[in-house]
């Protein structure tokens, strides 16, 4: 059986498999062949012998290329929803790590919320200025606000949406939601339940947004001048679900003007952002480089949720017990 997998490319930056965790992969496959994906890469052997596939950046060209594929795995939340119609006409089964780093990103999104709110981060621009003392930091004083007993609208309320949804419930913050399919039972911490098409309605007095959602037709650029227009003034928005369902020039000015209080990025519409941005000047602004999901024991639980799903895969050849199943028409 042949496995094709894009992690340990040398054409990739970051979430790559290092050569010692590679080879116990490949002991542990045994009697499987796994080969290295380059989807940059014109030709390359025996992609038409691949039945499964694991990594991140498969695309149409890839799958036309493997006709004999059955099963892919997306090291990520996130996946490529440009290939659902070829997915759909194959009836190739689509698995993800969707609740594998719930825990992981809900700390990210805590952790900007307490130090946006509370200007922790601001003093490591004093630090930088050599200004570190009260005299400086009281200058951001009117931007310095509580997190206890405040309101937070989780847009995407799912595995994480829940895990942040309960914090905050402890801290006994007031808690809202947006849910795209609306029609579920509302957990006894959420306040209320938005459908999406009620975002500008949502965002309206909240103190915090925090937004999960992946891209699709429905979400892309969707937090656009108008969303952030509604936002109270020292409201605080985080984005740890995909770059592309933010309009950057938008946001970008909002933030430059102070129109809301500040950000917490942790995902770009282009990756690795370019050290030239003007979000990177503004000190109202945390960026991180799509680490909120990262953890000391990141390829562990990767690798164990594959080879769980590996074993199912060979005693079940019509792949319904597979876990993690992906909804890619969604884009998660």
């Amino acid at each position: 059986m042949y496995i094709g997998c894009d992690l340990f490319s040398s054409s990739i930056k970051f979430q790559r498999i290092d050569k010692l965790t590679l080879s116990k992969i490949k002991k542990k496959i045994k009697s499987d062949k796994i080969i290295e994906v380059i989807p940059e890469k014109r030709e390359q052997k025996n992609l038409d012998k691949v039945e499964i596939y694991w990594g991140n950046r498969i695309n149409s060209n890839l799958i036309k290329k493997m006709p004999n594929l059955k099963w892919i795995h997306f090291a990520s939340t996130g996946i490529n929803k440009d290939i659902y119609e070829q997915i759909k006409k194959k009836k190739i089964k689509v698995t993800n790590t969707q609740n594998l780093y719930s825990s992981a990103v809900s700390s990210t999104v805590l952790s900007f919320i307490f130090s946006l709110a509370r200007g922790t981060h601001y003093c490591n621009f004093l630090r930088a200025e050599k200004k570190l003392n009260r005299f400086h930091f009281d200058k951001i004083s009117n931007s310095i606000q509580d997190v206890y007993f405040q309101s937070i609208l989780i847009v995407g309320l799912g595995e994480i949406g829940n895990k942040i949804a309960k914090v905050c419930n402890s801290l006994g913050m007031e808690i809202f939601a947006i849910k795209k399919k609306s029609v579920m039972k509302k957990p006894k911490y959420v306040k209320k339940i938005f459908q999406l098409k009620k975002l500008k309605k949502a965002v309206s007095g909240k103190d915090y947004i925090v937004n999960l959602l992946p891209v699709t037709n429905n979400t892309k650029n969707i937090f656009n001048k108008n969303i952030f227009n509604s936002m109270k003034k020292n409201s605080i928005f985080i984005n740890v679900g995909r770059g592309g369902t933010v309009n950057e020039r938008d946001l970008l000015k909002v933030l430059k003007k102070n129109r809301i209080s500040g950000a917490g990025l942790d995902v770009m519409v282009n990756e690795p952002i370019s050290m030239k941005s003007s979000f990177l000047k503004l000190k109202n602004v945390i960026i991180t480089p799509h680490i909120a999901g990262v953890t000391n024991n990141f390829w562990d639980k990767q690798i164990s949720l594959f080879f769980e799903n590996l074993i199912r895969y060979k005693r079940n050849s019509n792949l319904q017990y597979l876990k993690n199943f992906s909804n890619i028409k969604e884009g998660y």
